[in-house]
This record gives structure tokens, sequence and C-alpha cells, in this order.
């Protein structure tokens, strides 16, 4: 993303969350050559994220899957704040042909109105918990560290990654590129770090990887 383009979404980013109220957060992802970061957020209390914090690994999948080149954006998906409350979000691809450089994405805390409607079934002497369908799906993750997704990818604590042999750390280091863990600003020396391994194996690892891809 130019700086001017960037510049133009950072004001979108404080408009649209003042202009949708304090319930709305407001982020600005900045994908670039060195790794995708938060270029700006409003309203940050629903998440707990900052501009140094990582993007969610729901949003790497979008990236790594291009999501971006079948439709321009995506809506009403089901998340979850640091305090696990139920949120709605919705991402808006920026775009410079076929190439992604942005997202602008919407997370919209719907906690409130589920408490005022439950109360509210329960005036009529309805029970709220007998009126849900539980269906399940991939839930966004809104207050995930890098390490945390990194966990969750691997199911290997980063206590345990010692006990790795070479063609499992291997195997590892495929599974994070397949997920777009290194579309992450600053990812590989935490990759490093967690798996007890040197920054430079992980750039022959990954130099490996896009020769057979």
């Amino acid at each position: 993303m130019t700086e001017e383009l960037r510049d133009q979404y950072k004001i979108i980013v404080k408009f649209l969350a003042e202009a949708l109220g304090s319930n709305y957060e407001v982020i600005l992802h900045d994908i670039n050559k060195p790794g995708a970061n938060i270029a700006a957020i409003s309203n940050s209390h629903i998440s707990g994220r900052s501009t140094n914090s990582p993007i969610t690994g729901f949003a790497l999948e979008l990236m790594q899957s291009k999501k971006y080149l079948e439709t321009d954006y995506i809506t009403n998906y089901k998340a979850k704040s640091k305090l696990n409350q139920n949120i709605t979000g919705s991402t808006l691809f920026i775009k410079n042909g076929e190439n992604l450089v942005g997202m602008l994405c919407i997370n919209h805390d719907t906690s409130k109105f589920e408490t005022l409607s439950n109360e509210i079934l329960k005036l009529g002497n309805l029970d709220p918990k007998e009126s849900k369908v539980i269906i399940e799906e991939a839930v966004e993750q809104l207050n995930e560290s890098l390490e945390e997704i990194i966990e969750n990818i691997l199911n290997i604590s980063p206590q345990d990654t010692h006990k790795l042999k070479p063609k499992q750390r291997i195997a590892c280091i495929i599974k994070l590129y397949e997920k777009g863990i290194f579309n992450v600003k600053n990812s590989i020396p935490k990759v490093a770090k967690y798996m007890e391994i040197s920054e430079s194996s992980i750039y022959r690892y990954l130099q490996n990887i896009q020769k057979n891809s």
C-alpha cells in the first residue's frame, strides 16, 4: 500500500469509527513486502489490539487462500473478543489490480444487543437458551498473539518443539507457510524462537518450499 493510499484510509478509519459509534471497531491492515500489519485502529477497546498487534489467523487464511480474487468484500462473519464477547465482522479487500494491498475491517460488538434481547425474551417467559441453534463454523479470534496463532496451527506447545525431529520441523514450517504466517510482519524471528531454530534455518526452509511449490 502506498503512503498516500494508507493516509487516505486512515482518515476513513477515523470517520467510520465516529459515524458508527463505540460499538464498532475499525481496523486498517497494510499488506506490504515486509509483511502485514495494523496501520490504524479505532475503538480498540473491543479487541484490545493496537498497531503493534498481528493480524488474525482468520485474516491470514483470507490472504493465503486469495479470497480477494473471488470477491471485493465479505460481511457478517463471526468473531470473538478478548472477553469472549460475540462480534460480527466484515472486511473490505483493498486491491491494486489482482494484488491485495490492504484490508479495511469493521468489528461490531453485538453483546449488548444480545443481552437486551435475552432480557426481553425473559419478560415474555421465554427461555433464550432454548431458542438458540448452535452452528459450528470458523470464528475469528480477535485478540490472538502471533505465538497463539502459531500454536493453534501446529497444535504443539513451545515447550515441546525441541522434541521435534528434522522432518517434523520441516512439516511444521510447511504448515505455517500454507496458513500464511510468513505474510505477517516480523514473523520469521518469532517462528524461529517458537521452534527453537535459527532465523537462517527458517529462510532456508522457505526457499526450498518456494522452489518446490
